[in-house]
């Protein structure tokens, strides 16, 4: 018997409607990229539209290749199935044109649209589109040049901000994210500076007077927060300045807290609580407006001196023909608004625009979807644009909304979804879910059935119930399952710790019952934790892969080399020193360090070594001071960069991640930041100040971590927005001890209206682990409420969309009250079951970490990348086309002086920045300095690059249809594999090679492809270069071979350029 689909109807309407619109709520597993898939299928079954006239916007790029995936296999079925021999035509037309039916996000969409229609636009022919890293590389650029603008023509403004009390460099943070909102009108009003000066003598009256109360002995258990408040306040009044508001502000800003006393600190109770009573209540009525005040004065101030770093980086944009994601949707959307005969074109052209995961789209997206559907094409007010019948489908589930973080805005998808119906389309519900078992789904329904309302409002979706088509049928493990930490284990690094092990070991269990590793799936509400949790899982040997962010500075290792790297800007500040010789590099006890105090040791790098101090720990300070002195002169002598490579080393950073115990992921973190700051480097920062100041947010804020295993058969852990699309057989929340109201995080509201959107904005710095307001706009209270409507509303759906990633079994972490658990709702649902985690020894938090031997050491860092990619068996071997040559061959070969690796990297460096169109007047400079070859040559390189563009290989290029610089590829070559014979000749080998490389240039030229390879070898005799250039042939055919099997696409032509004798031969 088939079991009844309760939602075939509305499915059957998205198949065969076709000349009607639709808004599609698809409920988390209801299928909605096959309901995609049909009506796309569908309008080419019936002839209603050709391949090219169909779009399909994807949230990512990855479900964009799913998509293209699944579509051609319907397409190939239903072509396969077909009798009719005139829809069978069109069915194989279809498939053999399938590469112009455009599938993809809503930026190369807008991408593709512009390329077409550049003038009208209003754009340079050659645009560029910036992927998010460089253009936060343009944003710092445009930064420091709106810095230095004002230096030279208005230093007054530095002043001014200064007078706030506010760092400049505490405001870039800022101009990121508002940055993101250039279509936003920033809102901010000038008001007068307010009067302090008054309300802080009487303030300071009281607060001396209260200091009388307070015990001159500082308590046994010290000094309760209203008495620190107070004796603060008295101690900084000596020394600041009262005719500056920021020094009052900084005084009135102790008591902008819950001060509550303990009675037992005070010399009388009472005097506790008239100081507590009399101090609360004058805060209340005379000091917190004023700060409110102050707070609303400096606003306009940042936001004005914003908004011109903003133009600044806008003008850089314009300048290089760049354009970022933003910018390729707002110029789509003005273009379309503007030009009645573009937007003909463009809906002629493409008749049908299909758009998935609409609940998190960008409103100007949406500005973008009616105007290319719109009927009227003279109509410049998105919301009257009345789409064409069947012209628009959309597919979205308002219960999965929860990226207003980034733009998403539940108020553009219920404004779409009205005007859906009110212009005649329809809203369909897709409730069937084909994706989890009734065992979890009904439990999930008793939650949410809760806490959705019946009927959506402005911040929520509305409940629509999970109706499982698969029924549990008792067999394997399933259902909804509680995992509990024990209530002995208090601090939240215990917890998360033993957490991560119950989920390690219940994963270890059923995979020894059958299971892969790939059937689970850890999800944590926030980044922090995912780290420990992934290296208790693969200390059990089971394979892990993380995606999304983590935060370096959460480990002890990186802590200690920001430590110990930051000394280094200033070796005089004794704190710093005494930090580093405590630290895990030099482990000086505090004992150790009072000796050495008391034998008039100074606590300097440079310090001598004390005569009255025993032989041992002399050694011990020796080895430490020589160490350090080593390390501040390679800062001295190299760039910031290589200094911190050298330094790393020093120390033996890298053995002492492999002792304690550290995963390949921290190390692939650690590469990830080195190379972040030779980028750094790259764009100007060359100062170690500088650079230590990138290596500080690297290491502190939220890393996002390269994922090489992301096809693997591993558990997947990852927070909740790394989820989105995703789902395993088994899945666990875990964290149960973080939860954070959204209060805490709310700095901005976006209000859209019909015809204008405003942002009020809030700025805040950080402030130890805090983050202090600074400024906020005028009623950012009313705003303030109105926001956290939004986001206490988008926690519930984050709940829901981290439930619904389930097949067969949920297993929620708990610990005792659960008042902290993010996921604390779930534990509403009538049947959970408790899980007993297996028998185990007590759990020690600190473990003594096993000696290393030299041995150990050398066997596991035979190279840096090879621990990195290494697996636990070696069964397979890594191979690359340039660095496993042979070159002995070569060696008779006479050159000239000058060349070498670093030359030859910097040559590839400047050549791919010159054909990706980048200015370079002053990036030459900046890599010489990077690779530490001499500044002379830089008129060498600058001759060089000369060549290349009066070259026969830059004419082509000029000409191409596609242009690619330094192209990285990855190839599994097993035995019997065309390229094995290539790769190695012993008949004994039998195991696959994996093949890294990359291809300096590839370019397209009659639908064919062209091979390139730089050559910087300097031969005397110009014959040898014919020996060169039969060395290097095998290379060019790998590499031939390579890419016409990764991409099933010919090269036409392998040539080698060698820049001597600026030379361009053919294989």
């Amino acid at each position: 018997m088939i079991k009844e689909i309760l939602d075939q109807a509305a499915r059957d309407k998205i198949k065969s409607q076709l000349k009607r619109n639709f808004l599609v709520e698809a409920g988390a597993g209801s299928g909605k990229t096959t309901s995609l898939v049909d009506r796309m299928v569908n309008l080419i079954y019936t002839g209603t539209a050709e391949i090219q006239e169909i779009v399909a916007i994807t949230f990512t790029r990855k479900a964009a290749d799913e998509l293209k995936v699944r579509f051609q296999a319907k397409l190939e079925e239903a072509w396969k199935k077909e009798m009719d021999l005139d829809i069978e035509f069109r069915l194989g037309e279809a498939l053999q044109n399938i590469e112009r039916c455009f599938l993809g996000t809503v930026h190369a969409y807008c991408a593709k649209l512009l390329r077409e229609r550049p003038i009208e636009a209003n754009l340079d022919l050659t645009f560029k589109e910036l992927e998010e890293s460089d253009d936060v590389d343009i944003l710092e650029e445009a930064w420091q040049l709106h810095l230095q603008n004002l230096i030279n023509e208005e230093p007054h403004r530095f002043e001014l901000i200064g007078e706030l009390g506010i760092s400049v460099d505490n405001l870039f943070p800022w101009l990121k994210r508002l940055k993101e909102y250039s279509d936003v009108e920033w809102v901010t009003e000038s008001v007068p500076k307010p009067v302090l000066q008054p309300e802080y003598q009487s303030f300071m009256l009281l607060i001396k007077e209260a200091k009388r109360c307070v015990p001159e002995e500082e308590p046994p258990k010290g000094y309760d927060s209203l008495q620190k408040a107070i004796l603060t306040a008295v101690q900084k009044e000596k020394f600041i300045n009262p005719s500056k508001e920021k020094d009052i502000i900084s005084i009135f800003e102790l008591f902008d807290k819950n001060l509550k006393p303990t009675y037992n600190r005070w010399t009388a109770k009472e005097d506790a609580k008239f100081c507590e009573e009399k101090i609360t209540a004058v805060f209340e009525v005379s000091i917190k407006p004023l700060i409110q005040a102050w707070k609303e004065y400096c606003h306009p101030i940042i936001i004005n001196f914003l908004q011109d770093a903003v133009q600044t980086y806008e003008q850089l944009k314009k300048k290089r023909s760049l354009l970022n994601f933003q910018d390729l949707m707002i110029h789509t959307s003005k273009l379309l608004k503007g030009n009645p005969e573009v937007r003909a074109y463009f809906q002629a052209k493409y008749r049908y625009l299909l758009v998935d995961e609409f609940q998190d789209t960008d409103p100007i997206q949406a500005e973008i979807m009616y105007y290319l559907t719109s009927d009227d094409i003279n109509e410049k007010i998105w919301t009257k644009c009345k789409p064409k019948a069947g012209s628009l489908f959309v597919v979205g589930d308002p219960k999965q909304a929860i990226y207003r973080f980034r733009r998403a805005d539940i108020d553009t998808y219920n404004r779409v979804k009205q005007l859906i119906e009110e212009h005649g389309g329809e809203v369909l519900q897709l409730t069937t879910n084909f994706r989890t078992l009734d065992t979890v789904t009904k439990e999930l329904n008793n939650v949410f059935e809760k806490h959705l309302p019946e009927v959506e409002s402005d911040y929520q979706a509305a409940y629509r119930p999970l109706i499982a088509f698969h029924e549990d049928n008792g067999e394997g493990f399933t259902g909804v399952k509680r995992l509990s930490v024990p209530a002995d284990y208090k601090k939240k690094e215990e917890v998360i710790l033993i957490d991560a092990e119950n989920i390690a070991l219940t994963i270890q269990n059923l995979i020894e019952q059958g299971h892969n590793a790939k059937d689970f799936m850890v999800l944590t509400r926030y980044t922090d934790g995912v780290a420990s949790y992934g290296k208790t899982i693969e200390d059990m040997g089971i394979p892990v892969s993380i995606s999304g962010e983590v935060i370096l500075g959460e480990t002890r290792e990186f802590q200690d080399l920001w430590i110990l790297l930051k000394s280094f800007l200033d070796p005089t500040d004794e704190v710093g020193f005494v930090a580093v010789l405590r630290g895990i590099f030099f482990g000086i006890s505090d004992q150790e360090l009072y000796q050495w105090k008391q034998a008039n040791g100074r606590f300097s790098i440079y310090a001598k070594i004390p005569a009255e101090i025993s032989q041992e720990l002399k050694v011990k300070f020796e080895i430490a001071l020589e160490k350090l002195q080593r390390c501040h002169k390679l800062i001295r002598t190299l760039s910031p960069t290589a200094a911190i490579e050298k330094i790393i080393e020093e120390v033996g950073f890298y053995p002492l991640l492999l002792k304690n115990g550290r995963n390949k992921r921290t190390y692939k973190s650690l590469l990830q930041m080195l190379e972040a700051l030779r980028k750094q480097e790259t764009t100007g920062n060359t100062t170690y100040k500088q650079v230590i100041e990138a290596l500080t947010e690297l290491i502190f804020e939220k890393t996002v971590v390269a994922n090489l295993e992301e096809d693997a058969d591993a558990v997947r852990i990852m927070n909740i927005h790394k989820a989105k699309g995703l789902e395993a057989p088994i899945v666990f929340l875990a964290h149960p001890v973080k939860s954070v109201s959204p209060e805490s995080f709310l700095s901005q509201h976006i209000k859209r209206e019909e015809y204008t959107s405003k942002g009020y904005f809030t700025f805040t710095v950080k402030k130890g682990y805090a983050d202090k307001e600074i400024a906020i706009p005028l009623e950012w209270e009313t705003h303030k409420t109105e926001e956290l409507m939004y986001l206490t509303e988008e926690e519930q759906r984050i709940i829901y969309v981290a439930a619904t990633r389930a097949e067969k079994a949920l297993i929620i972490s708990s610990h005792t009250g659960n008042k902290k658990n993010p996921w604390n709702i779930l534990f509403e649902m009538e049947n959970i079951e408790e899980m007993e985690v297996p028998e185990i020894e007590v759990f020690e938090i600190n473990i003594e970490p096993k000696d290393l031997t030299l041995s150990e050491f050398k066997a596991k860092t035979v190279s840096k990348n090879a621990w990195l990619d290494q697996s636990k068996m070696k069964t397979f071997e890594h191979w690359s086309p340039t660095k496993d040559k042979d070159y002995s061959e070569l060696i008779t070969i006479e050159r000239e002086s000058g060349g070498g690796k670093d030359w030859g990297t910097l040559i590839h460096d400047v050549f791919e920045k010159a054909v990706q169109g980048h200015e370079l007047s002053n990036y030459i400079k900046v890599a010489l300095n990077k690779f530490r070859l001499p500044i002379e040559r830089e008129e060498e390189v600058k001759s060089y690059l000369q060549n290349l563009r009066k070259s026969l290989l830059w004419d082509e290029l000029v000409t191409a249809e596609e242009v690619l610089t330094e192209v990285p590829f990855t190839l599994k070559v097993a035995k019997g594999h065309t390229l094995y014979s290539l790769i190695t000749k012993n008949p004994e080998d039998i195991h696959p090679f994996y093949v890294k490389g990359t291809i300096d240039l590839i370019f397209k030229k009659n639908g064919s492809w062209n091979i390139v390879d730089y050559k910087t070898d300097r031969a005397k005799q110009v014959e040898d270069y014919e020996k060169l250039q039969a060395f290097y042939s095998s290379q060019l055919s790998f590499y031939k071979q390579a890419w016409e099997e990764l991409t099933k696409e010919s090269v036409n032509k392998e040539l080698l350029y060698f820049l001597e004798p600026n030379q361009l031969r053919a294989l």
